[in-house]
């Protein structure tokens, strides 16, 4: 920050300055004040800054007041008193008015804010031109530049005098290169290597590597990083370590910085024993658990505060929102042992007075309000009000969510809970193209809005035309159509298409249906799913270009039906996120089954595993495992052909043609699916400075295998079909998730369609 020289210091400088013209006048009372020398200002100025008027005297004290308030008001460069008979006469100097103040070539430091700053001191267009006030501030640019590394920096300024006592200014920055760290050197360190500990570092000495910017000096990086060094040694038992210097140098070219940093590591010091201190509240029992460290452990700074924090949040989630745990050591130095007394200040047990939600903007309150697992007027529960915040931000039609606790003025036992929410666009008109390798091409309208009338509701309609299918679908979901959070979705939907997929083994469909399903939540990440459907299908053949096995299943079902289902199913879902997930579970197992007396009698069974696993940095695996089985009970003998599973392309296996696994029709060879697909993907996330927070891209390295079988008796592991390689996904402004993949197939036979690069875009499949 730049800072102001102080203007009564310059008024105080000034006064001494001026002061023998104040004492050459004789005590006089004032009869009349007239300003001479003005040419911006106005007389009227100059008089509202002294502190006379006519009827005063002015003496030795009464024209020092004078001089010094008429400098402090930063106007005048010089200011004499004279006299004429018994009027005052105020002579001034009149300071430069800025017309054009401007920086130039600062492309490293300042910038907006730099700009703001400046203004706020009185250098912008219209101020006051102080010449003192410019030459502090380009000392203060000039430090700046030094702490981050920039010490070949050039900063020339011009002042131009302009006529009516004006002046331009201009700043000319010449950043130059930023000088580069050649070594860092850390001078007695014998616990760990050298090489260890500057890998500790942010901070590194410039080396090969193309737009490195960790060899880039910066004050506050340096300071960082003398913190995290403390920081590795206190974890690790050195409890008195010390950096007793650093030194920066600069070689005579400005092009090369030396690190020293020389420490003091100390002994190393082991944990002797574990105490509570203070008002415990809880088991002591309980709290021994929540310690990380055992006795006779190496002392670690890091696992003390962990486990300190640990204990605040266990107390806060029955009440306490303010406790405070302070891990205390006692040192033995002869034995070179810590104990660790944990002093534990609970205060007042805290109410939630009210809950608050703010930037909300059409959402009702009770559609943020039902999410709560923090309720008021009852005890402050830490664990509680982050869930309710996770609550907030699934919620489909919120972008993020932000809390704060803050307790109510005049109580010590009352706190208010406040959301901050930051709303996304509830709903959406699109009409696009999309390309899938099951479908084709792909030209989509729908209409959605997840926050209908700020309730919450979820209203779709939509209509998908591909080259094999056609489809139209509405949709209606209350997520709280009980109290008690039981959703309802109301579904109807027609279908015409000419094949399952892109593969046609010469058969037409047409299904008109209607389904109702139920979401009931067991507990707060498990839910039963229930409902049924009714649909009414009709097929139709083609003797010369149909498939035998379509042709078996209309002489032995007919080609036309009505099918009545029963849907079920359960599922845990401990995800952070329902897209782009990177931490949770989720499992997920469903049966639906067409009841006695359907047009044909058949059960789908499927379950989902996928998981995700924190590697080191950012880094982690997605694990994503499936398996179906589909199969006809009672009179029915045949799995209709579009209920069939199809394996092979982005969503299964990579690197082999979308849907081309598994069993093939006759006579012409088609896959036609089977009724058992198993596959398995897993992946390796690999974080990129594209996407920070990993929610709007992705780039991996996966593994997938899995294959469809005509029946569970057929499976065979040596049929699993496999592939590894590249994956980005990505969000479009216009093609929404662009999936791309690039596939090497590991054992595939000659007859496997091989499809190495695939791509999928568009919200349309």
């Amino acid at each position: 920050m730049i800072k102001k020289i102080p203007k009564r210091a310059l008024a105080a400088c000034a006064s001494l300055l001026f002061m023998p013209v104040a004492w050459a006048l004789e005590p006089f009372t004032v009869r009349e004040i007239r300003a001479e020398g003005l040419q911006r200002l106005d007389e009227g100025t100059v008089l509202t800054y002294l502190p006379l008027t006519t009827g005063d005297e002015l003496n030795d004290i009464t024209s020092r007041q004078a001089i010094r308030a008429l400098y402090a008001s930063g106007l005048f460069q010089d200011v004499q008193l004279l006299r004429d008979g018994n009027a005052l006469i105020i002579r001034v100097e009149e300071r430069p008015q800025i017309v054009k103040f401007e920086i130039e070539g600062n492309e490293k430091i300042g910038g907006d804010e730099l700009l703001k700053s400046l203004s706020d001191l009185g250098l912008a267009n219209g101020e006051t031109f102080k010449r003192a006030l410019l030459d502090q501030v380009e000392q203060e640019l000039r430090r700046q530049y030094y702490a981050n590394g920039y010490y070949d920096v050039g900063i020339d300024t011009t002042v131009t005098d302009l006529p009516n006592n004006r002046v331009d200014i201009k700043i000319k920055v010449t950043e130059g290169k930023a000088t580069k760290i050649t070594d860092i050197n850390i001078l007695g360190a014998k616990a760990f290597p050298a090489e260890e500990l500057r890998d500790q570092l942010k901070l590194k000495p410039t080396n090969w590597m193309p737009f490195q910017k960790s060899d880039q000096y910066s004050k506050q990086s340096l300071g960082g990083d003398l913190e995290t060094l403390q920081s590795y040694y206190q974890d690790r038992g050195y409890l008195k370590f010390n950096i007793s210097s650093v030194q920066v140098s600069l070689s005579p070219e400005k092009k090369d910085i030396f690190i020293t940093v020389n420490v003091e590591e100390g002994e190393k010091y082991s944990l002797k024993d574990r105490r509570f201190s203070g008002e415990t509240i809880l088991n002591e029992d309980f709290l021994f658990r929540l310690l990380s460290t055992k006795s006779g452990d190496i002392f670690s700074r890091k696992e003390a505060t962990e486990s300190a924090n640990r204990i605040e949040a266990a107390l806060s989630d029955v009440g306490y929102a303010f406790a405070k745990v302070t891990p205390l050591p006692e040192v033995d130095e002869d034995k070179k042992q810590v104990s660790l007394n944990y002093l534990i200040e609970p205060g007042k047990r805290a109410y939630v007075r009210r809950i608050n939600f703010t930037g909300h903007g059409d959402t009702n309150d009770e559609t943020l309000r039902r999410e709560m697992r923090q309720l008021e007027a009852s005890p402050f529960s830490k664990s509680s009000v982050e869930r309710s915040r996770v609550r907030l931000t699934r919620l489909p039609f919120i972008e993020e969510a932000e809390v704060e606790t803050k307790p109510v003025p005049g109580s010590d036992d009352l706190v208010d809970v406040n959301f901050k929410i930051k709303e996304r666009a509830p709903g959406s008109v699109q009409f696009g193209v999309g390309y899938s390798g099951a479908q084709g091409f792909l030209v989509n309208a729908s209409l959605t809005h997840t926050n209908f009338l700020g309730t919450g509701n979820r209203v779709q309609f939509s209509v998908d035309n591909s080259q094999f299918s056609r489809q139209f679908n509405f949709s209606w979901t209350d997520p709280y159509f009980t109290e008690d959070g039981i959703s309802q979705t109301v579904s109807t939907y027609y279908r015409k298409a000419e094949s399952v997929i892109r593969f046609s083994s010469g058969f037409n469909s047409n299904t008109i249906g209607a389904d109702l399903t139920y979401g009931i939540p067991l507990s707060e990440f498990i839910s039963l799913r229930a409902g049924g459907g009714v649909a009414h299908t009709t097929i139709e053949t083609f003797p010369l270009y149909s498939a035998d096995e379509v042709l078996r299943f209309v002489r032995e079902n007919g080609a036309e039906f009505t099918d009545y289902t029963l849907r079920t199913g359960i599922t845990r879902d401990t995800r952070n996120r329902t897209f782009f997930a990177s931490r949770g579970m989720l499992n997920r197992l469903n049966l639906d089954v067409t009841v006695p007396g359907s047009g044909i009698e058949f059960f789908n069974l499927f379950y989902q595993h996928e998981q995700y696993i924190p590697l080191f940095y950012k880094f982690f695996i997605e694990f994503d495992g499936s398996l179906g089985y589909v199969d006809t009970y009672g009179d029915s003998t045949t799995v209709p052909p579009y209920e069939n599973y199809f394996a092979g392309g982005p969503r299964t296996v990579r690197g082999y043609r979308d849907g081309s696994l598994g069993p093939r029709d006759t006579p012409f060879n088609n896959p036609y699916g089977g009724k058992l697909r198993t596959t398995a993907q897993t992946e390796l996330i690999i974080p990129t400075p594209l996407d920070s927070d990993g929610k709007s891209s992705r780039v991996t390295l996966f593994y997938d295998i899995g294959n469809v079988f005509e029946n569970p008796r057929d499976f065979e592991p040596k049929e699993l079909r496999q592939s590894f390689g590249l994956a980005v996904s990505y969000f479009t402004p216009f093609l929404g998730l662009l999936e791309l993949s690039y596939a090497f197939p590991v054992g595939d036979k000659p007859t496997d369609e091989v499809d190495r690069f695939q791509i999928t875009f568009g919200s349309g499949f």
